[in-house]
């Protein structure tokens, strides 16, 4: 997971938990249960897509190095022809 990503859905499940145990204050400050409802939503919704995101870098690093080899290839193969000509 990405730290920022990491850290900012932490930093809404604190906040979100002292929030709900202090429902009542929070009320007072104009937060309703909807709004907790929906960061928590929000909240969950962005640890799912960067789990997915992690996923999909790790892929790329994967193809990437494949296409790296497959460039050194390549390179060498050009070279050694080069050489013949």
């Amino acid at each position: 997971m990405s730290k920022t990503y990491a850290i900012q859905v932490e930093k809404s499940r604190t906040l979100l938990a002292g929030l709900r145990k202090n429902l009542e204050a929070a009320s007072n400050l104009g937060i309703t249960k909807e709004e907790l409802d929906k960061l928590e939503k929000d909240s969950e919704e962005a640890d799912r897509m960067n789990t997915e995101l992690d996923v999909l870098r790790a892929e790329v690093s994967e193809k990437e190095s494949v296409a790296n080899k497959k460039l050194t290839e390549v390179r060498t193969q050009v070279q050694s022809m080069k050489i013949l000509i």
